[in-house]
């Protein structure tokens, strides 16, 4: 049985460790959701604030998310994040959060769905007023996250005949 792995190591240089090629799954085998036009979607932009410390790893992933669709992307965090479950956690959260705000105010089906731009920007909480340097300023970061969804016409239920 030929075993793949992959080496990952983060900028600092502390830790590395091994992961192993993930089994091909329905992405593969045809059954895959293919990137729609983006002229027949609509789109929705989330603005998140998040105060907790983001990884490097945690910022690669979620720029990777970028033109997936929804279930993709939690199958990625899920498996990429699995060794830091606090931040796979807390970034599922905002998934979950997002798309259950777009399924609820706007009637949309979780299977119509794609991801299509996230960026994250870092800033640094300082105080320009005190010249302390040694104050230590705790970075928040700003996650902006932009849906793309189809819509569709309800269903008309039809009338019983009795």
């Amino acid at each position: 049985m030929n075993r793949v792995f992959y080496q990952i190591n983060c900028r600092c240089k502390k830790e590395i460790s091994l992961t192993r090629k993930r089994k091909s799954n329905n992405r593969s085998e045809g059954r895959s959701f293919p990137y729609p036009n983006v002229d027949e979607l609509t789109s929705k932009t989330f603005q998140l604030k998040y105060e907790k410390h983001l990884s490097s790893m945690a910022k690669f992933v979620l720029t990777s998310l970028q033109k997936k669709y929804f279930y993709y992307a939690i199958d990625d965090i899920s498996y990429l994040l699995k060794s830091n479950p606090i931040e796979r956690d807390n970034l599922l959260t905002i998934l979950y959060s997002t798309v259950l705000s777009l399924h609820n105010n706007f009637s949309i089906n979780f299977f119509d769905i794609w991801i299509h731009e996230i960026h994250i920007t870092e800033v640094s909480n300082h105080n320009k007023f005190l010249t302390n340097k040694s104050q230590n300023c705790k970075p928040f970061y700003y996650i902006t996250i932009k849906f793309l969804y189809r819509t569709k016409v309800p269903v008309k239920k039809q009338k019983s005949l009795w």
